[in-house]
């Protein structure tokens, strides 16, 4: 079991609320509260994957603006995860994450009503707000659940998401079958209404304070600073990576992004301490963190892709329809019959897609992940108090490698997807278990929600480049239109419209074996860790 250090008492710490007595029935209901609230947040990213193709038909006017759905609320979240954290360490997390359930409620209310792509993009802005709960959720929990039981709690609480995970597409399929897309941001607004006053009823507010003040010139330096290199990572596969214009929002914001912290080394009241930054307990944690989130988001959307996309005999049809149309052109302007010309006309690339509706990927594939990882959550935290975190991060790293490695090689059906979810769920579940107790494990009690906050940075970063990873190496790979006249040769990559959505087989191979290798370097990075060795405290090492 785990013992506290002589140097460490109970004598000495802050008073929080904290619930030593409450029964462990008050304790779960606590718990399942905060993680009932904080689940809008894998709704909202599972809803608008499935939406855009059936909100562009209403907006016209958006044509390729559509992205932004998507872009503006990682934008937004992740410019508010560090404000609202600082802010939660002075004003108290429970009121922090109501605030922030409410606004995201307003924004949920206004796409489901409007008719104006502008007041869409608002209310989808006002639901990005949502996005620092999750991350505020593990301070409130370790300041009001009873010592003993912190590390199971919040590996409880971050295995929660799971459920939202699977709930989205299956609840949005059966909205999108029987009503428009509407229904989905209406489903949001009133599932926050509920859960939102169950959190007011059920959960306490902690009673920890930290006496501090906004720095507002730090807080404009960063949220500038991220926003910039989040809108690089989001846009640049469009813009151009290379392009002057599109490297100029990537140097501004790392420009920006360090002004932030000399500024932060001078004024009186940092949002987060640059010592506590610069220790190695909480820089390994971060740079870790980063890496296991580019693989667990370019995985998902990596298997989406591969799960929903065409193959086989409707990905030999696509291709026969693409150069039958090159064929017809050609022969409309050659005056040329047909029939004379189809032979000259093909489409090369293999299509590996496996023809599934949002709907069969989540009950086939999605679910095994998340059942294992929700399982495997409370089980890690219930290890960590026994063998501490640096075991099961390692793990988690070569969980992830390994998975990205079977992929490699089996990704040719479904029972294969499904088979390599399992170690990718191992690795899912040990880092939803992990990366909360070790934040815990890492700072004081009264700069909990500022290292969420700087957590919250690192994850949408991560989240960010495994989207730019993505785009990048499926565009490098597109189908490729080939004529060979006789006399005459030549080929014409497909990267306009529909068409562009459709990468080969060569770019889910790179892909696969891209995060694999992200997955070694996590493990690498574990290895270099010096803390986190011993039985997990519930925060009285910090």
């Amino acid at each position: 079991m785990a013992t506290v250090p002589a140097s460490v008492s109970e004598s000495t710490e802050v008073d929080t609320g904290r619930l030593e007595d409450a029964s462990r029935s008050r304790v779960l209901l606590i718990v399942l509260a905060i993680v009932a609230a904080t689940e809008i947040v894998p709704f909202h990213y599972s809803f608008i994957s499935m939406s855009v193709r059936l909100i562009g038909p209403d907006f016209p006017s958006a044509g390729s603006q559509l992205a932004w759905l998507n872009t503006l609320y990682a934008l937004v979240g992740g410019v508010a995860v560090p404000i609202a954290g600082k802010l939660s360490d002075m004003i108290g997390k429970k009121r922090v994450i109501f605030g922030c359930l409410l606004i995201s409620l307003v924004g949920s209310v206004l796409d489901a009503m409007t008719h104006s792509w502008g007041v869409l993009l608002v209310g989808r802005a006002l639901q990005g707000l949502a996005f620092p709960v999750l991350a505020i959720s593990y301070g409130l929990v370790r300041d009001l659940v009873p010592r003993r039981m912190v590390a199971v709690a919040i590996a409880v609480a971050g295995g929660g998401t799971g459920v939202g995970a699977v709930l989205g597409p299956i609840a949005g399929g059966a909205l999108t079958d029987h009503y428009s897309w509407r229904s989905l941001f209406w489903f949001c607004a009133i599932y926050s209404a509920v859960t939102t006053l169950l959190l007011l009823v059920v959960v306490p507010e902690t009673r920890l304070r930290a006496k501090s003040r906004i720095d507002f010139v730090g807080t404009a330096l960063l949220g500038a600073g991220i926003a910039l290199v989040l809108i690089y990572l989001s846009r640049g596969s469009d813009w151009g990576w290379g392009g002057a214009g599109s490297l100029a929002w990537l140097i501004g914001g790392l420009a920006l992004l360090a002004l932030f912290y000399a500024w932060e080394t001078r004024t009186a009241d940092p949002i987060m301490s640059p010592k506590l930054l610069r220790s190695s307990r909480l820089a390994t944690l971060l740079v870790w963190a980063f890496l296991i989130n580019i693989c667990t988001q370019g995985l998902s959307y990596l298997l989406g892709y591969l799960a929903e996309g065409p193959g086989g005999a409707q990905g030999d049809a696509i291709k026969q329809q693409v150069a039958t149309g090159a064929a017809q052109q050609a022969a409309q302007q050659s005056g040329t019959p047909v029939a004379g010309l189809q032979q000259f006309f093909t489409v090369q690339g293999d299509l590996p897609g496996m023809n599934l509706t949002l709907y069969q990927f989540t009950v086939r594939v999605l679910l095994v992940m998340s059942v294992v990882y929700v399982v495997v959550a409370p089980i890690t935290g219930w290890l960590s108090t026994r063998f501490g975190l640096r075991l099961p991060a390692a793990a988690c790293a070569f969980s992830f490698g390994l998975g990205s490695l079977l992929l490699y090689f089996f990704h040719d059906s479904v029972w294969q997807l499904a088979l390599c979810a399992v170690p990718l769920g191992i690795g899912a579940g040990i880092f939803l278990g992990t990366v909360p107790n070790m934040l815990i494990e890492a700072v004081p009690q009264e700069q909990q929600g500022a290292s969420a906050g700087m957590y919250g940075v690192f994850s949408s970063f991560g989240s960010a480049t495994a989207t730019a990873v993505v785009a990048a190496v499926m565009a490098a790979h597109p189908l490729v239109l080939r004529v060979t006249v006789p006399g005459h040769e030549s080929s014409a990559e497909l990267r306009t419209g529909g068409l562009a959505q459709l990468s080969t087989e060569t770019a889910y191979s790179y892909l696969f074996l891209i995060f694999a290798g992200v997955g070694l370097v996590g493990l690498s990075v574990v290895l270099l860790m010096r803390h986190y060795r011993h039985p997990t405290t519930g925060g009285l090492r910090s």
